[in-house]
């Protein structure tokens, strides 16, 4: 299997963090080292499906698998805990009927989804208004429809703390274009939301740097 360093991993992997977790999975996925290792542990797992019911059966192969991939490609997993300041993890999407559809992501267990991931260069209010800046810029491109605003979702993060930031782009009611709003999505409170760039800069600055 071709190995690849913790140090190789981070220097794939940093680029997209900040602008598409989806393009992370398929960074990570369209390796020579994943896509081996998926086979074997993939056909492994399989192997033992009707030993056990159902669910039980999808968990415990799921199970396997993530044991194998911590003893096999330790390097990945320790690459994603670094960059993400401990945060995310890898995690795996596991098709046990269409195994060549299963794939490694990372994932930071928010109950929202997590699109991009962000880090604070510097607990001051403008580099938090540039990391919700960074967020906004991966909005989907083109005018929004009506009464559906193109949304982001991205995850802030400094020194082990993280927010939630989601920005939305919708059409003024009176066709002047469009205007923006971000919801800050803080795991002990209730979300701030509907705020302007300026106030949700001074908020996510107190909530990660307090």
């Amino acid at each position: 299997m071709a190995s690849l360093t913790k140090n190789d991993w981070k220097d794939r992997i940093a680029p997209a963090l900040s602008t598409s977790l989806q393009t992370v999975s398929e960074t990570i996925m369209n390796t020579k080292a994943v896509q081996n290792w998926l086979r074997g542990a993939s056909t492994e797992a399989a192997a033992g499906l009707g030993q056990s019911p159902g669910m039980q059966a999808e968990m415990q192969g799921y199970m396997r698998m993530m044991d194998d991939l911590e003893a096999e490609l330790p390097e990945l997993i320790a690459a994603v805990e670094e960059l993400t300041e401990g945060c995310g993890s890898v995690d795996l999407e596991w098709r046990p009927l269409q195994p060549n559809l299963s794939r490694l992501y990372v994932n930071f267990d928010r109950d929202f989804t997590v699109q991009l991931f962000v880090r604070l260069s510097e607990c001051t209010t403008d580099a938090a208004r540039e990391s919700i800046t960074t967020v906004a810029d991966a909005l989907p491109k083109g005018e929004p429809f009506p009464n559906r605003p193109n949304t982001i979702t991205g995850l802030v993060a400094h020194d082990g703390e993280t927010v939630g930031v989601r920005v939305e782009e919708r059409l003024r009611e009176d066709d002047t274009g469009t205007s923006r709003s971000v919801t800050l999505l803080s795991q002990n409170q209730e979300p701030l939301d509907k705020l302007e760039l300026s106030a949700a800069a001074r908020r996510l600055h107190r909530l990660l740097c307090s």
